[in-house]
């Protein structure tokens, strides 16, 4: 004979496992993307700034990258970055570019011009469209 406590017990966990199962669930980052930059460019030669990073999708821990180089940067909003450009990056006239990445865990890294990254939800880093600036002579 099949008692109701039996037939419950079972119904319960599986359906508390569908409720929660989203809520235990990891994500992958967001892919970002650029729209704007402010200033666009800057004359070479001149003092480093604070460049200003407009867009969607940027996650609190999200890194400006100038020409391959990831840079101090400050999170503002999900749609908005601050990042800090060292009179070193304008010295010389010419394009940089400018793109935005979200970690997708803590073994990011940046090497010359490209993101790898790894992370045990095997996500990997989310990078944006890549955006040009530039440095006029």
């Amino acid at each position: 004979m099949v008692t109701l406590t039996t037939i419950k017990r079972p119904l319960l966990f599986g359906a508390l496992a569908i409720f929660l199962f989203p809520l235990v669930a990891c994500s992958c980052p967001s892919t970002p993307s650029v729209t704007s930059l402010s200033p666009s460019s800057a004359g070479a030669g001149g003092a480093g700034f604070t460049l200003t990073v407009n867009g969607r999708h940027f996650d609190s821990n999200a890194v400006v990258v100038w020409n391959g180089t990831a840079l101090t940067t400050s999170f503002i909003s999900n749609t908005q970055l601050a990042a800090t450009i060292p009179s070193s990056d304008i010295s010389n006239a010419g394009p940089a570019e400018v793109f935005v990445y979200n970690p997708g865990g803590t073994s990011d890294t940046t090497t010359a011009g490209s993101i790898s990254a790894s992370d045990i939800n095997n996500c990997g880093a989310a990078g944006s469209n890549e955006t040009p600036f530039t440095v006029s002579p």
